[in-house]
C-alpha cells in the first residue's frame, strides 16, 4: 500500500489516549495497571495500525516498546539493598497517565465552557436562522476500536483467490469512497462481510475499509454492530452524498 492510502483516523489523540481508553474499557485500576493485559491489547491495536499505514502508528510503536520494557522489568527478580524501597517499574507510566488524564479533563471543561459562552460573544447575522445541532451518532452500538478489531478478525479469514497472472493493483481511497457511495445510493444498508466476498485482493479490502473509516469521519455513513466480531452494517449518514 502506498502513501496515498494513509489517513488519520483522529481515533485516539496519541498512545496515552489509547491506554486510558483500555483502562476505562476494562475497568482497571490506574494505580495498579496489569501490565501484561494492557500490553497485549495495546499491541493488537499497534499491529493493525501498522497494517493500515495509519499516520500516527510510529508514536504507538514507541509506546508499545515502552510497555514491553516495563513488562520485562517486572518479570526480573529485584533484590532490595538495605532499607531502599524498590521502585515500581510502572510508576513513571502511571504518572504520565494521571497527568494526561488531568490535562484531558481540563481541556474538556474548557471546551464545555466555550460552548456555553460562545453565543454571547458574536453578532448574529440578520438572515440567521437557528439550527439544531446534529447529535445523531455515527456509531450505533459499537465503538471505533471495536470496528478495528472486527476488521482484523475478518481480514485474517480472507483468502485471495489463487491466480497465475501477475498484475500491478491500482486502487485509491477516493475510488473506493465513490464505490461505496454508489452502493449506498442503490441500497440503504451494506454488510461488510458481503463486501469482502466481492473482492479478490487483500489490498482492495484494506483500502475499502479505510474508505469506510474516512466516510465515518466525514459523517457520510453510520456503522452498527450487535456485538464484538459480529458483521458490520453500514448505512447512510447525515452527510451522505456531500
Amino acid at each position: 500500500m502506498d502513501k496515498n492510502h494513509r489517513i488519520d483516523l483522529e481515533m485516539f489523540e496519541g498512545p496515552l489516549d489509547l491506554l486510558l481508553f483500555l483502562i476505562k474499557q476494562d475497568e482497571l485500576n490506574i494505580y495498579d495497571i496489569p501490565i501484561a493485559q494492557i500490553t497485549k491489547k495495546f499491541l493488537t491495536y499497534v499491529l493493525l495500525a501498522k497494517e493500515l499505514k495509519l499516520q500516527s502508528a510510529g508514536d504507538f510503536v514507541l509506546m508499545a516498546a515502552t510497555l514491553m520494557k516495563i513488562k520485562a522489568r517486572m518479570l526480573l527478580p529485584i533484590e532490595a539493598e538495605g532499607d531502599d524501597e524498590i521502585e515500581d517499574p510502572r510508576t513513571e507510566l502511571m504518572n504520565m497517565l494521571l497527568e494526561y488524564k488531568r490535562y484531558k479533563e481540563a481541556t474538556a471543561n474548557f471546551a464545555e465552557l466555550e460552548r456555553h459562552e460562545r453565543p454571547y460573544y458574536y453578532h448574529i447575522p440578520i438572515n440567521w436562522t437557528p439550527q439544531q445541532e446534529d447529535q445523531t451518532a455515527i456509531l450505533e452500538d459499537v465503538k471505533l476500536y471495536d470496528i478495528m478489531l472486527t476488521f482484523q478478525y475478518l481480514i485474517k479469514n480472507f483468502e485471495e483467490p489463487a491466480t497465475h497472472s501477475v498484475a500491478v493493483e491500482e486502487v485509491t481511497l477516493s475510488e473506493q469512497v465513490g464505490y461505496l457511495n454508489g452502493l449506498l445510493q442503490a441500497k440503504a444498508k451494506l454488510s461488510f462481510s458481503t463486501l469482502l466476498e466481492q473482492f479478490n485482493s487483500r489490498l482492495i479490502v484494506v483500502v475499502t475499509f479505510l474508505a469506510i473509516l474516512e466516510m465515518l469521519r466525514n459523517r457520510q455513513v453510520k456503522v452498527k454492530q450487535t456485538k464484538l466480531f459480529d458483521d458490520l452494517l453500514i448505512s447512510r449518514g447525515n452527510q451522505f452524498g456531500n
